[in-house]
């Protein structure tokens, strides 16, 4: 679950559902005619539907440890079978969508009774992960 304010989100949602595969392994069927990149400066390049708005997809492309992968929204697939969240990304970001800061004790503890880590960045697994290729790339670490 990501909290960012970059990220859609369903209507009335304060948390967008994000699943992470391979950009090889993500294809448009239907309508990629209707598909922008809302900001082509950032990291992910998220395609929206220009008719709804809807984000499908966000591709990493340029030099980064996510290089490869493409961000997707589960909630819209038809097909049953994709794994459920494993964490909530950038809690506090909400607070910039306009939630009331004297809610997130409650926001968070609501997280945890459903099994989602709330963390204000990444899990420390994708931390630590950005961090190892950072220093193979600057040469720190053996590549």
């Amino acid at each position: 679950a990501c909290g960012c304010t970059k990220c859609w989100k369903p209507e009335g949602a304060l948390f967008s559902v994000v699943a992470v595969a391979g950009s090889a392994d993500v294809t448009v069927t239907e309508n990629g005619d209707k598909l922008k990149v809302v900001d082509s400066s950032a990291l992910i390049l998220r395609h929206a539907c220009t008719g709804c708005g809807v984000h499908m997809y966000g591709p990493v492309e340029r030099d980064h440890a996510f290089k490869g992968l493409s961000f997707i929204h589960p909630e819209r697939f038809e097909e049953d079978g994709w794994s459920p969240p494993g964490f909530a990304a950038f809690v506090s970001s909400i607070i910039e969508s306009g939630v009331d800061p004297s809610r997130m004790a409650g926001i968070r503890a609501q997280l945890k009774s459903i099994g989602l880590e709330p963390y204000d960045c990444l899990s420390p697994g994708l931390m630590d992960y950005i961090a190892t290729w950072t220093a193979k790339k600057s040469g720190a670490l053996a590549a």
